[in-house]
Parts: C-alpha cells; sequence; structure tokens
C-alpha cells in the first residue's frame, strides 16, 4: 500500500465528507443483518401507512387504458446497457459477478422503462407484452431485493429507479396498485435518510431530484416535508456546484448535461404540482443552459473531457430544446422569460411539450436549438475554451483543474489538451471514457498518454490511480485568452510536473487564424528527462510524410489537412502510429473503443529548454518560417503574416 498516494488523495477530502462515507460503510454492512423490527426504523423512520398518491400529478403523461393483462411473464428478457446487450432468465439475477459493476447500476435504474414509454407514446398506447414486462419486472425486483440489499438499494439506483417508477405510473394508471406504491414510497423514505453526502456532486443532485420526484407522488404532509427539504438542498447545492460560468463543477460536459437535465425535470415537476420554484433553483438552470449551449460544436457534439460519453445522457440539442421551451414557456424561446416570475408554474400546453421531450425523441428532432456561437466560447471559472472562425474549423481548449479538491472521481489528467474539428468532422479528439471498471483500460483512458498534450518524465500531470480516485492533481495557472484582427487564441501553464527531481514545466499556447491551426509548446526542467508529445486523430484518417517537405497529409471530408512540426532538434523524433501499432482508441460511447492513429513526438528534455511549434493548415501546404532564440519567437506565414510571442515568468506572451 502506496500510504503517500493514500494521504494525497485523502487530504482534500473534508473531514464531515470522510465521516459520513464511514457512516454508509458501516450502514451497508451491519443494518442488513439487524433484525427487522430495529433495521427497519432506522432505514425508512417510523412508518406510516402508504398514502394515496396526489391526484393529477404528472396527469399528462398517462397514456390511453390498456386491455388487462392475462399473459405470463416471459422466459427471458433483453437488457442492452453500456452497448453490452444480455438476455437474462426470468425470475432476473439482480446481482451478478458476472456483470460489470456499471451494468449491474444500470439493471437496477429501469431506464429500459423510458425505451419503452418512447414507443408506447409514439404508438398512442402500450402494447400487451410491454405492460407485462413493466408489471413482471418491477413485481419481480421488490420480490429479489429487500431493503438494504445491495446494490439494488445504492442511493443512486433508488434515486434513478424512483424517478423512472414515477413515471411509469403516471402514464400506466394499472401500475398504482398497493405492492408497487408501497414500495416506492419506501424507497423515497429510504432516500431521504440515506442521501450521497458522502459522495456529493451529481450524485447528491440526483438524490435530490428523487426526493422531489417521487416525493410530490404522495399526498402526505411527511411527504411534502421530504420534498422541502429536498428543494431547499438542491437550491444550496446548486449554488456550490455551478460555476459562474455555468458549467458544473465536475468538468465533464457529460455530467454538466445530467445535472442540467435532472435540475430542468425537477423544475417540471415541481411545476406539474403546483409548488413554487425557488428563483435560485431558475436562475442556475438557466446559467446550465447557456454554458451548454457555448460547448455545443457543429455537430451537434461537445468535447469529452474527464469521464465523459455521449450515450451517458441523452443528446445535447434535445437537453437544450427542452430546457429552453421549459424556462421561455412558450414554443417560441425567448431567453429566459419566466425568471422575473417567482411564482413560475408549467402550463398546461407546456406540460404537453415536457412529455414530448422527456419521452419522446421524435419531437426534439424538429425544434433545432437556439444557438448562434461567438467566435470564441470561454469559460474561465471552468476552464473551457472553444475558439471557432468563419471557415468553421473548431478548436477546443481544456485549462481547467482536473476536478473539485473534493470530489476526484471523473478526473482524468488532461490538463492543456485540444480538440479539433472542421466543418464538424472531428480531426483530433480525446479518448473519451469507455468504462468504469478498474483496470488497464481505465488506467489508460485517465492518463495524460491518452490525452492530446505532453507528458514529461514518463508522468502523469495528477496522481490518478483506482478507478475514481486521484492523488496529487494538476492545477492550471497563467490562463490567459484574447483576439486580435487574425488570431483567436488562449494559453496556459499547469504545475503538474513540478514537483521534484524535475521541477518540470509545460505551458502550451494555441492560436485560431483564418485557415491555421499553431500550437506551441514550451518545456523546461531542472535536470535531464524526457518528453513525449502526442495527438490523437478520429478514427479513419491517415497522416502521410512527404520526406521532401517534412509535411504530413490527411484528406478530410471536403479538403486537405497538412501538419508540420518546427523548432525539432537531433535528438527529437517524430513519428505516425498507425491504427495497428498506436495503442489508441476512441472511446465515444460506454462499451465502445475505436482503433485510431497518432501522431507522436518525443525527445530529450534538458535544463536549457525546449520550444515545439505545431502547424496546422488546411487546403494548402504550410509555407513556413520559424525562428527561435533567447525566449523570443517568431512564425513568419506566406504574405508576410507573423505571428510573434516571447516567453516571460512562466508565460508566453504573444505580441
Amino acid at each position: 500500500m502506496n500510504l503517500g498516494l493514500w494521504w494525497r488523495t485523502i487530504r482534500d477530502i473534508p473531514p464531515r465528507q470522510l465521516a459520513y462515507r464511514v457512516e454508509f460503510e458501516i450502514k451497508k454492512r451491519s443494518f442488513p443483518k439487524l433484525p427487522s423490527f430495529i433495521g427497519r426504523p432506522l432505514a425508512l423512520g417510523k412508518e406510516i401507512p402508504t398514502p394515496a398518491l396526489r391526484k393529477d400529478y404528472l396527469k399528462a403523461l398517462e397514456l390511453p387504458n390498456p386491455i388487462a393483462i392475462v399473459n405470463s411473464p416471459a422466459d427471458t428478457y433483453t437488457f442492452t446497457f453500456l452497448s453490452q446487450t444480455r438476455e437474462l432468465d426470468f425470475p432476473i439475477t439482480w446481482n451478478s459477478s458476472n456483470y460489470s459493476r456499471l451494468w449491474q447500476f444500470h439493471l437496477h435504474y429501469f431506464d429500459w422503462i423510458r425505451d419503452i414509454l418512447v414507443k408506447a407514446y409514439q404508438e398512442g398506447q402500450i402494447d400487451d407484452y410491454n405492460l407485462g414486462k413493466i408489471q413482471h419486472i418491477i413485481a419481480d425486483w421488490i420480490a429479489a431485493n429487500p431493503l438494504y440489499s445491495f446494490d439494488g438499494w445504492h442511493p443512486y439506483t433508488t434515486s434513478l429507479r424512483i424517478v423512472n417508477w414515477t413515471y411509469a405510473i403516471a402514464a400506466i394508471p394499472r401500475l398504482n396498485n398497493p405492492t408497487i406504491t408501497t414500495s416506492l414510497w419506501h424507497q423515497v423514505n429510504y432516500l431521504h435518510r440515506n442521501k450521497e453526502y458522502f459522495a456529493g456532486g451529481n450524485h447528491l443532485l440526483e438524490n435530490l431530484r428523487a426526493v422531489i420526484i417521487g416525493g410530490l407522488n404522495f399526498n402526505h404532509p411527511r411527504a411534502e416535508k421530504m420534498v422541502r427539504v429536498a428543494v431547499n438542498q438542491l437550491s444550496q447545492q446548486l449554488s456550490l456546484q455551478i460555476l459562474p460560468d455555468g458549467g458544473h463543477y465536475e468538468r465533464s460536459p457529460m455530467y454538466h448535461l445530467i445535472v442540467m437535465n435532472l435540475v430542468a425535470e425537477s423544475v417540471a415537476c415541481l411545476g406539474c404540482a403546483g409548488w413554487t420554484v425557488p428563483d435560485e433553483i431558475l436562475n442556475h438552470l438557466a446559467q446550465m443552459l447557456q454554458f451548454a449551449r457555448g460547448i455545443r460544436l457543429t455537430n451537434g457534439s461537445y468535447p469529452l473531457w474527464n469521464d465523459a460519453a455521449y450515450n451517458g445522457v441523452q443528446p445535447l440539442d434535445e437537453i437544450i430544446s427542452w430546457v429552453s421551451q421549459l424556462l421561455a414557456g412558450k414554443g417560441d424561446v425567448k431567453e429566459d422569460s419566466a425568471l422575473n416570475n417567482s411564482t413560475y408554474q408549467l402550463t398546461d400546453a407546456l406540460h404537453q411539450r415536457l412529455v414530448n421531450n422527456i419521452t419522446t425523441k421524435e419531437t426534439t428532432k424538429k425544434i433545432q436549438p437556439n444557438i448562434s456561437p461567438s467566435p470564441i466560447s470561454k469559460f474561465p471559472d471552468s476552464g473551457y475554451y472553444i475558439l471557432r472562425n468563419s471557415n468553421n474549423i473548431e478548436l477546443a481548449f481544456d485549462a481547467a483543474i482536473p476536478c473539485p479538491q473534493e470530489l476526484p472521481p471523473h478526473a482524468h489528467a488532461d490538463c492543456l489538451t485540444i480538440d479539433l474539428y472542421y466543418q464538424g468532422q472531428p480531426i483530433i479528439v480525446d479518448t473519451g471514457t469507455s468504462e468504469y471498471k478498474a483496470g488497464e483500460i481505465r488506467d489508460l483512458e485517465r492518463s495524460t498518454l491518452a490525452h492530446n498534450t505532453i507528458t514529461i518524465a514518463n508522468q502523469n500531470q495528477s496522481e490518478i490511480w483506482g478507478s475514481f480516485r486521484v492523488g496529487r492533481k494538476a492545477q492550471p495557472f497563467n490562463v490567459e485568452s484574447g483576439n486580435s484582427l487574425e488570431w483567436q487564441w488562449v494559453g496556459a501553464a499547469h504545475n503538474g510536473y513540478t514537483k521534484p527531481p524535475f521541477n518540470a514545466i509545460h505551458h502550451r499556447w494555441v492560436g485560431l487564424g483564418i485557415k491555421e491551426i499553431v500550437i506551441i509548446d514550451y518545456l523546461e526542467t531542472a535536470f535531464d528527462t524526457n518528453y513525449v508529445s502526442t495527438l490523437h486523430f478520429a478514427p479513419g484518417l491517415v497522416l502521410n510524410y512527404d520526406t521532401d517537405t517534412g509535411v504530413y497529409e490527411s484528406p478530410l471530408e471536403k479538403t486537405n489537412l497538412y501538419l508540420k512540426v518546427l523548432g525539432l532538434e537531433t535528438d527529437d523524433r517524430v513519428k505516425w502510429l498507425d491504427a495497428n501499432s498506436s495503442q489508441s482508441w476512441y472511446a465515444p460511447e460506454f462499451g465502445r473503443r475505436y482503433p485510431r492513429g497518432k501522431l507522436q513526438i518525443q525527445g530529450l528534455l534538458k535544463p536549457k529548454g525546449k520550444v515545439i511549434c505545431t502547424l496546422i493548415t488546411l487546403d494548402s501546404k504550410p509555407e513556413a518560417i520559424w525562428r527561435y532564440s533567447d525566449n523570443q519567437g517568431t512564425l513568419q506565414l506566406e504574405q508576410e503574416r507573423y505571428l510573434k510571442w516571447h516567453f516571460e515568468k512562466k508565460r508566453l506572451v504573444y505580441e
């Protein structure tokens, strides 16, 4: 056991949060062994008969009443989560060592109910098979997962299941039977008393959404008290977790969208129940919406920074569309018109749009998000920058801290990484996230080598380890950005390599011109060591090297890309590794990895320092002259265009 690594991991976690973790582990291990008359009150509080459901809550979700179900359960049911399909015998084996932990969590979520509702709303009714599937599998879960059995009663799986069962009961009133509603009531009470204060972040927000949406089901003072507590905590947590620029503080675009969606669903359901939504929650939701619009790329995607995968949340445009309508209160989107109304409630018409948008994908495809991004999207609190030009080139730059100090699970060692897109086509892209299971794949996907940045002395910038842990965390500094007539640019350094003995530093400046992309990396060290600079290209792209010009060329869908590395010394090596030899992959979805090639620059880093300039152009081969001496550099482009800079006090200054 590396005690130093453990210490650097837990030292940033507040004592109170550590105490919550200890409390959770004690409950998890001891409560299942307690007699029922002791364990149940501890888990649920004083039990009362299951209250009646709130009249007309989520009424617009109701489907036409189906005919009576008489069929027996199927012998097997098929589930697809994380791009992995399994056919499970009935009764279901809910917990198995044959499942990955995340796949098992998904089995307990019951997210598949939403897919059934999608089909039912599209067809105008639910078919007998799918109604029977919902009935039989909910009943099987209740029978097979007694109170405090994990993973079924993990607060996170409980949270998602509460919301999905709530929507199912609203859509299919036949499910309103004593067995199901009593289980749902117990789950809401349990979650109210067992929120994930030990985890915080998006997990705690999921808990709060579930208590709000599930608690509103029930017409009883205790339910209303639980909802009020959750609403107040949601407001407090959003003040903590949503940064001034609107981004979620875990610095993952995927989790930002997850959080934005769960807050919006909470707002919608509160409105449906006739509750007042606090202005603080609406204001934070509006900020998150603006952030989501700003990180949107031309093709409707977003950078896969930190833990992120496109199948981990609904498409960005769908979420932007329905949240815009929610805040505007009408079909034609007007910016945040609801924010001035402190007693904002959903109208019947908006509720109907909510039904369409949270349960069907057909409606949202017809609605184009109201987006006209500025040339440069700056989110300095989050550390995200996206440069755009008139040729539809998008250059994304990550100058973010890896994670909140007390919340490391979704961090990667990716400071100063870049993504490059041309007319929506990915060119240089980060690896993404294919799995959360601890092991070689998880380690590599979180490592610095998996991102489009520089590794020094064979070290990760941040000490990522295990599945969700981080020790020492790299901190960016000297983050600056700007634009001129010819260039948009952003630069930053980080301290991830400053520990002894090398005391190394990496400063990166990226600039986007009319058709050029310039990456200038300044490296220095106290002692001789090695460095590796990596650019991971999208699957299918191949760089061909011209020995006469020293230029790499790759055909794109609509043009050609050219790349040249300037400033190299005799001991530096540039090498293109194709998809068969690169050991690199692109993981845009959980459960999927696509081989791709990478360009690698490596060599010896000496105390005198090193500057590497990577020039990328479109349409025509680069014609450039590079000069560097005494911490001053000039890149001369064609037509007597110059890019000048100098390095001072660990800052690269653009002149």
